[in-house]
């Protein structure tokens, strides 16, 4: 009996857990349609946040006057669901009107173990908005790839706050040491401009630049002068053979069926993930912190133990952060960032 007697206490306090359950759902609920019509594709945000604020007060006005407040949590639940429609009714496109350094996207074809890869983006900038365009093709032996290294730029004074990019070593097919860099990141559109916010609700298409290291890694260094982190990670030929491969058949998917870039779920680091998790014998949940706050990311291969030579994350992020004082960006870039930029790298060079 004393189960049945607890019931008259239990009842009330399991009702008022359900309810506040309820409206905090409803509550995220009125958040977020607020908020997908504020940064909604091509509105202005000071119209969208108006237009939410319309609906809103409508909600309110109509429940107090009919004294129902139903009319204002299934209004709410109901103007949620209008957003969630309209946003899924915009596809992702590739005919845009494309920023200049944009308007091109990576060619990817892999022939008798050779990728030939056009539409390489290989810059040249004075500043981020002034520079000499320049596209080129390359020729990669699937054979001749050797390491491949985790770019980690810091955007922001928070530390969770980053960029994330790969590059890749190979010898081509005249046996030289050559470089190629991937960035995963928004395909910004004329005059448009990176949002956090905005990358929430499918602003943004997603790119796979493809570019020489001077472009995608210069760029960070010397133009924006934002902290950039280099890791070369230890991994065997064979495995950076099948990443490259991976990402390469990204880029050719990404051709043919685009997507948006999310700022959580398909960002720069999820991106870079989704290809090593494809390898990795425990793969890392892209709900991780340390994926959805992009800066932490190197806290992953720390854990994992793949890049040399460190005993701790503030060694880590130390040794292998760029030093620009005594190199600049031209035709041996490459070889200047490893060898100058990364002063505590010579045995790491040596092994090449």
């Amino acid at each position: 009996m004393g189960m049945f007697e607890d019931s008259g206490v239990l009842w009330p306090i399991i009702d008022i857990l359900l309810k506040a359950v309820g409206w905090f759902c409803w509550l995220i609920a009125l958040i977020w349609a607020a908020a997908g019509i504020t940064f909604f594709p091509k509105l202005n945000s000071r119209l969208g946040f108006g237009l939410a604020v319309v609906a809103v007060t409508a909600f309110l006005f109509a429940a107090f006057h009919y004294q129902d407040r139903h009319i204002l949590i299934y209004g709410v639940w109901g103007f949620d669901l209008l957003v969630l429609m309209a946003l899924l009714c915009i596809r992702p496109r590739t005919d845009h009107n494309w920023a200049e350094d944009m308007q091109r996207s990576a060619q990817v074809q892999i022939d008798d173990g050779i990728a030939i890869i056009r539409n390489v983006r290989d810059f040249s900038y004075q500043s981020e908005s002034k520079f000499a365009a320049s596209w080129i093709t390359r020729r990669i032996p699937l054979q001749g790839l050797r390491k491949v290294w985790l770019g980690v730029e810091q955007i922001s004074t928070w530390e969770g706050v980053a960029h994330i990019f790969i590059t890749f070593e190979y010898q081509d097919e005249d046996d030289k040491w050559n470089t190629l860099a991937v960035s995963a990141e928004i395909r910004r559109q004329f005059g448009e401009e990176f949002s956090v916010q905005r990358g929430l609700f499918r602003n943004f298409e997603l790119a796979y630049v493809v570019g020489t290291e001077a472009d995608l890694i210069g760029l960070r260094t010397h133009i924006r002068l934002d902290p950039v982190r280099l890791y070369p990670l230890m991994m065997g030929r064979e495995f950076v053979q099948r990443l490259f491969e991976d990402v390469m058949q990204r880029v050719i998917n990404l051709q043919e069926n685009p997507e948006f870039y999310h700022t959580i779920t398909n960002n720069c680091a999820s991106n870079m993930l989704y290809h090593l998790n494809k390898l990795a014998p425990a793969p890392i949940s892209k709900w991780d912190k340390r994926i959805i706050f992009t800066g932490l990311v190197d806290r992953i291969i720390y854990a994992l133990k793949i890049v040399p030579g460190v005993n701790s994350l503030r060694e880590l992020r130390k040794r292998y952060l760029v030093d620009i004082t005594d190199f600049e960006v031209d035709e041996n870039y490459s070889i200047h960032l490893r060898t100058v930029g990364l002063s505590q790298m010579s045995e790491l060079e040596a092994d090449r």
